[in-house]
């Protein structure tokens, strides 16, 4: 038999900047059970460094390792060093059959193969043979040898067979009776971390916004990463060289045509080329883009002979070719002229579009040369991406088709508005609407009609009659998005009216058809216009709830820097700083000013810098509190804003004011509110509370009583609860003990329903100190009443100067423990335990054993007030 070079039947060294991949070693390793391990990719996946690192690294097992080539196709020769490569193997005998001469027979392949087999058997260890490069066999009997051997391989061989092609070795037959491993390019596809480290192993310390764009580009290709590498390491600038590369790539593409494309048939070639255009690309556009009928079988048989393409299983029956192959192929494709390329793509255009796949189907059309096949695919694809927040394709879309197109169709201009204003472009979203209205036709339409009702409400700041036309009309478009958008702008027109009720109606009922038809950014959209509705009516719960899930789904669908993701955390911040929860409260208002003011609205904006000013007052830093509330205002300057706006943000800073006893401070932000609102029952109570601070009390009584029968119209219902609280002050002054009592537990009432605990911390002492006293005697409202006890805004806990025995005590205080059961408990004389609770007293300021527990509690030392 031949002589059998060293260099062929050694396992190759692996390169220091090799990547090892254990979970791919874990899967070889239990491939020793199967019949066959195929390890199958195209050129450049790392077939045979993985196989050379697991051989060396897997010690406990021999490996026979033969690399294969052209010559190989002559049967002596490849048996000759197969047989050459098991002998070499340091577990076989020096007495094996392994290591006599072996002649060859000719025209007796079986028999040698079986002989060789026996010699196998006769083995005292398993072993591993490893044939690198099958691919290089073509000739039949080479491979009929290699289908024996498979077939009648002893069970403790384990052979493993490295590929850039199927092998004609009966896999399907293997795989159907579970005895092939595979391990193909998907498996052998570097992830982003390994790519990462396959950088830095090369010197090369990538940000992970770069492993991001090169593992894109790459689709983690080992030899497209090694490429990189190579480049990156020459090139000035990293984000640039990443940008560039592609499949057009000198190095990639004499790397592709060398390796991958010389060995593909022509028909295939440019089969290939023409799908490149869409990725995914679905058996069914593959067929109309080829005009191959058999195209899906076509892509099946890439995917299991060559691991070419990839099949996603979504959309449809889809597949993925390489991506840095199919950039090459597309280049390729190009250089054969931009009409073909254009046309190509109007037939993925319409196919994607006869799949309601709108974002495809446009970007396809974008890149044709159909202006008519882009316009009509807007007119029909507009409004639904608008609904479900694809708001980016449609500005693409829009910019290909050209501004001066876009001005003369309104189902063009009319988008374009509402997708700049998303997009915080308020300028342009006016000349929008301009061109529009100079364009409208004679006859429009219901549809055409409520999308430029929907524009114009949405902050375009051109007065138009439209809006009120939609809402005093029964008539709304059959079609489902039409219709949602009809319910948003008659909701809109009824809040404006005050209509709470009827808002209210109109966006429940958008929001019902834009979850049943997946409108996911309109349901955002109608859960935020919910939480606005709730807020001015004082539905702080309602509020919180339907603010919370606006929040969610722009969380599940990337949107938190959108305006309406904006106004539902302003207004979640506000509940939360109402509910006196001033941790929170920050934390949200924090997050909503991240992104700036051009992600918001200037009244959210308005409404999270001030929440953000009263939860710091509230956290104990009263100064720079108080000063970011009016700087809050101070920004917000002569932007237009709701009353119930304006009072609420009125009413933090004027409480904060007075409370530092800023009197110019407090009549500051409540002359701001007589201008932007007028008259109304909480300007009265603020009034009311600066003759109260005066000790003027008969005139504070006098000005918050039209607010506590009820005769006077209030803005915030919050304001009530602010008004009964300043009665139980001035009753508690006047020393009309009851009646305090009756204003105490009426403002509880009040508060319950609101969820509104704050004013409570805010409150008077004295009003604290009855709440203490009163503690367990307000019935149905006990609940509400130990809630405003624990909320003591910036109130510090006194923990420190109680000591840990102290602790201990008062601890035991609120049990039914007599002072003798307690000392028994800690093994102390009780005259010890009397000792302590003098002292207990004494720090806490109180005078009785349930003063001092309430006293613990308020203050953060027992139960629900402890934070």
């Amino acid at each position: 038999m031949p002589l059998v070079p060293a260099v062929k039947i050694t396992v190759p060294q692996v390169p220091p900047e090799f990547v090892a991949r254990a979970e791919l070693y874990a899967e070889l390793d239990a491939g020793a059970a199967a019949d066959l391990s195929l390890v199958c990719a195209p050129a450049g996946y790392g077939k045979t460094l993985l196989l050379a690192d697991w051989a060396r690294t897997s010690a406990a097992v021999d490996t026979a390792w033969v690399g294969l080539d052209r010559d190989d196709n002559d049967p002596s020769r490849l048996w000759a060093s197969v047989v050459a490569a098991v002998a070499g193997c340091p577990s076989v005998p020096p007495d094996s059959r392994l290591n006599a001469p072996w002649a060859w027979p000719l025209g007796a392949l079986p028999e040698f193969v079986v002989e060789f087999v026996d010699a196998l058997q006769a083995l005292p260890q398993p072993l591993r043979l490893i044939l690198d490069d099958v691919h290089e066999l073509v000739d039949p009997e080479a491979l009929h040898g290699v289908r024996i051997f498979t077939r009648i391989k002893p069970a403790a061989v384990q052979l493993v067979l490295a590929s850039r092609l199927d092998p004609p070795l009966s896999l399907p037959r293997l795989r159907l009776a579970g005895r092939l491993q595979e391990l193909r390019a998907a498996q052998l596809s570097f992830t982003r971390h390994q790519a990462a480290a396959l950088m830095e192993k090369s010197g090369l310390h990538l940000t992970e916004q770069q492993v991001e764009v090169l593992h894109r580009r790459t689709g983690g290709w080992a030899a497209g990463l090694r490429l990189a590498a190579l480049g990156m390491g020459k090139s000035a600038d990293r984000d640039i060289f990443l940008t560039q590369f592609s499949g057009a790539d000198r190095s990639v593409a004499d790397y592709l045509v060398g390796e991958i494309l010389s060995g593909l048939p022509e028909d295939v070639q440019e089969f290939l080329r023409v799908i490149s255009i869409s990725n995914p690309v679905p058996a069914g556009l593959a067929a109309e883009l080829s005009g191959l009928d058999e195209a899906g079988s076509m892509l099946d048989r890439l995917q299991h002979r060559t691991s070419l393409v990839t099949a996603t299983g979504w959309p449809h029956e889809a597949y993925r070719v390489q991506e840095l192959l199919r950039t090459h192929l597309l280049a390729d494709l190009q250089r054969q002229g931009e009409r073909r390329v254009a046309d190509l793509h109007g037939v993925a255009a319409r196919w994607w579009a006869g799949q309601d796949e709108p974002v495809r189907a446009l970007d396809h059309a974008a890149q044709g040369r159909e202006a008519a096949l882009l316009t009509d695919l807007l007119h029909r694809f507009a409004v639904p991406l608008l609904l479900v927040g694809e708001h980016e394709p449609l500005r693409r879309a829009l910019s290909r088709i050209g501004a001066h197109a876009t001005a003369l169709d309104p189902w063009l201009s009319l988008p374009s508005a509402l997708s700049n204003l998303e997009a915080g472009e308020l300028l342009a979203a006016q000349g929008d609407l301009r061109h529009a209205r100079q364009f409208w036709p004679a006859y429009g339409t219901v549809e055409l009609t409520v999308l430029r009702a929907v524009a114009e409400q949405f902050g375009a700041g051109i007065p138009d009659p439209v809006p009120s036309a939609i809402a005093n009309t029964d008539e709304l478009p059959a079609e489902p998005e039409l219709e949602a958008l009809a319910r948003l702008s008659r909701g809109n027109v009824r809040l404006e009216h005050d209509d709470r009720a009827g808002a209210r109606t109109e966006f429940e009922a958008a929001l019902a058809l834009s979850r049943r038809h997946g409108f996911d950014y309109l349901q955002m959209q109608c859960l935020a216009l919910l939480g606005v509705v709730a807020a001015v009516s004082g539905d702080l719960r309602t509020m919180r709830a339907v603010s919370s899930e606006a929040l969610l789904a722009a969380a599940d669908h990337g949107w938190e820097r959108t305006s309406w993701s904006t106004a539902a955390t302003a207004m979640l911040a506000y509940s939360e700083l109402m509910r006196s929860e001033a941790t929170d409260a920050e934390r949200l208002a924090a997050d909503g000013l991240a992104p700036g003011p051009a992600a918001s609205s200037p009244q959210s904006w308005f409404t999270l810098q001030a929440v953000h000013g009263a939860a710091v007052f509230d956290l104990g830093d009263r100064a720079a509190g108080l000063a970011e509330l009016q700087q809050a205002r101070s920004d917000f300057g002569a932007d237009e804003a709701g009353a119930e706006q304006c009072a609420s943000m009125a009413s933090l800073e004027f409480r904060a004011a007075l409370f530092l006893g800023h009197a110019a401070a407090a009549r500051s932000a409540l002359a701001w509110l007589a201008e932007r609102a007028g008259d109304s029952g909480d300007l009265s109570t603020m009034r009311a509370w600066v003759e109260f601070a005066g000790g003027r009390r008969d005139q504070a009584r006098s000005l918050i009583r039209p607010v506590l029968n009820g005769s006077a119209r209030t803005l915030l219902p919050s304001t009530v609860v602010d008004a009964w609280l300043l009665e139980t002050s001035i009753a508690v002054t006047a020393g009309e003990r009851p009646a305090a009592r009756r204003a105490l537990q009426t403002a509880l009432a009040v508060a319950e329903p609101l969820d509104a605990i704050r004013p409570f911390a805010l409150a008077e002492p004295s009003v604290r100190e009855l709440l203490v006293h009163q503690h367990g005697s307000f019935g149905a409202w006990d609940e509400v009443a130990d809630r405003a006890l624990a909320a003591g805004a910036g109130r510090t806990p006194q923990r420190a100067i109680l000591s840990e025995r102290e602790i201990t005590v008062l601890g035991l205080l609120p049990s039914l423990l007599s002072l003798d059961d307690i000392a028994a408990d800690l093994t102390v004389s009780v005259n010890t335990v009397k000792s302590h609770v003098r002292s207990i007293y004494a720090k806490l300021g109180v005078s009785s054993r349930r003063l001092a527990v309430l006293a613990a509690h308020e203050h953060g030392l027992l139960g629900s007030g402890a934070r």
